[in-house]
């Protein structure tokens, strides 16, 4: 009985902190429109020290860093944003007009049609959205197969079971793409240059060769890490290594 009363507790609590969370996000926003632009970076940042991320808590703060002309912060928090919901045009469209400002045009490497294709498909949605989708038309499959026993028709039959083929093969589908964005997700690791400027070098060494300079705003894929240096790659296949204080994760 004291578990119980314990977890009821504890429910209860994260209620009025979730509560708490709500009342301070719509405060933020209310600076935003007000153009107290400070303020409301400070109260967004709050939100996020106490444990709390959403797609548009990232899209807000990343709209407030854009209004006082912090690129590489802005960036970041589109980038955070659109992790969480990669298929949002706002985001989407905002990340873009950010990157404009970028100093360094990195053109990606050249890829098949079809690969380019299905990469676009698997991000479409993130790892929990593609579980959900699985799980809906599992549903919807579930259904569908219970209903063949009952129609007596046999041409709703025949189509209730194509209904069901369809609604399993999305399943196995949205299985698959979950599975490899979920790796993607956990594998991968992508940072933002915040440093002005910063020279990548050869080697995870102050005294190797520099091999290109960035500029604040790109973003690059972490590959390996050596104490305080990390091995970066652009979008053009550049590969080379970095201070981990020139960046940020997102």
């Amino acid at each position: 009985m004291r578990k119980f009363w314990i977890i009821v507790t504890l429910f209860i609590c994260e209620l009025a902190i979730a509560q708490e969370a709500a009342i301070q996000f719509e405060q933020a926003n209310q600076l935003y429109r007000s153009g107290e632009y400070q303020k409301a970076v400070q109260m967004f940042e709050q939100v996020i020290k106490n444990g709390y991320e959403s797609s548009a808590l990232y899209y807000n703060l990343g709209n407030v860093y854009f209004k006082l002309d912090n690129l590489p912060a802005s960036i970041l928090n589109f980038e955070r944003a659109k992790r969480l919901s990669p298929n949002d045009d706002d985001i989407n469209y905002n990340l873009r007009l950010a990157n404009l400002r970028v100093i360094d045009k990195i053109e990606p490497i050249p890829r098949l049609f079809i690969i380019n294709w299905w990469k676009s498909f698997v991000n479409m949605f993130s790892s929990s959205e593609w579980s959900w989708v699985a799980i809906i038309f599992l549903w919807v499959a579930a259904i569908c197969g219970a209903f063949i026993f009952v129609l007596r028709s046999v041409t709703f039959q025949r189509l209730v079971f194509v209904g069901t083929v369809i609604a399993l093969f999305i399943v196995v589908l949205s299985s698959i793409n979950m599975f490899q964005r979920y790796q993607s997700e956990q594998k991968e690791q992508w940072a933002v240059v915040f440093s002005q400027t910063v020279s990548v070098k050869s080697a995870p060494d102050a005294q190797s060769t520099d091999l290109f300079v960035l500029h604040e705003g790109v973003r690059v894929e972490f590959l390996d890490a050596v104490g305080e240096w990390r091995k970066i790659r652009l979008a053009d296949g550049k590969v080379g290594w970095l201070m981990v204080e020139a960046v940020q994760v997102i």
